[in-house]
C-alpha cells in the first residue's frame, strides 16, 4: 500500500502518519475531558474523569503531552530519530491509566462494610466502565501499534 505524501512549507509529510497520529491525539484528548468510570452507588452518584487526584491526577496531562509530541513529531525531522521513545513514553503512560482505572474498579474502601473477617466486602456492581473508557483503549491499540511501526524504522 503506497502511503499519500505532501508538502507543508519544505517539509514532506506522510499523510496515513498525519492521520493515524491526529486520531490518537483526539482520543487522548477525549480520554482527558470525557468520564472513565461512573459510580452509582446507593449514596453518592458520580463520574471520575482520568485526572481526578483520586484515579490519575495531574499525570494525565503527561498522556495528552506524548501524544501531542508525537503527533508534532511528524512535521520536524530532528524528531523523527526519538518517535520511538515518544510512543513509548505515550503507551506506558495509557498502560498506567487503565490498570488505575481496574484497580479503582476493585477497590474502593468504604466505611462500614467491613466483614466477620476483617476484609472489606466491595459492591462491584457500583462502578461501571463510562463513554470516555473507549478513547482510552483506543489510546492503548493504537498506540501499541504506532510503537510497533516506529520500532521498526
Amino acid at each position: 500500500m503506497e502511503r499519500r505524501a505532501f508538502r507543508i512549507g519544505d517539509r514532506l509529510v506522510d499523510g496515513g502518519e498525519f492521520l493515524e497520529r491526529g486520531m490518537l491525539l483526539a482520543c487522548a484528548a477525549m480520554a482527558v475531558v470525557l468520564p472513565i468510570l461512573g459510580t452509582s452507588l446507593s449514596d453518592t452518584t458520580d463520574d471520575i474523569r482520568l485526572h481526578d487526584a483520586r484515579l490519575f491526577g495531574a499525570a494525565t496531562y503527561l498522556l495528552l503531552l506524548a501524544y501531542t509530541a508525537g503527533f508534532f513529531g511528524v512535521f520536524t525531522r530532528s524528531v523523527r530519530e526519538h518517535m520511538r521513545f515518544i510512543d513509548l513514553g505515550g503507551l506506558i503512560m495509557t498502560a498506567v491509566a487503565i490498570s488505575r482505572a481496574v484497580y479503582m474498579l476493585g477497590w474502593v474502601p468504604l466505611a462500614g462494610t467491613v466483614d466477620n473477617g476483617g476484609l472489606a466486602s466491595v459492591p462491584l456492581a457500583g462502578f461501571h466502565l463510562s463513554y470516555g473508557s473507549v478513547p482510552l483503549f483506543v489510546l492503548l491499540f493504537g498506540g501499541t501499534w504506532q510503537l510497533r511501526r516506529s520500532w521498526r524504522t
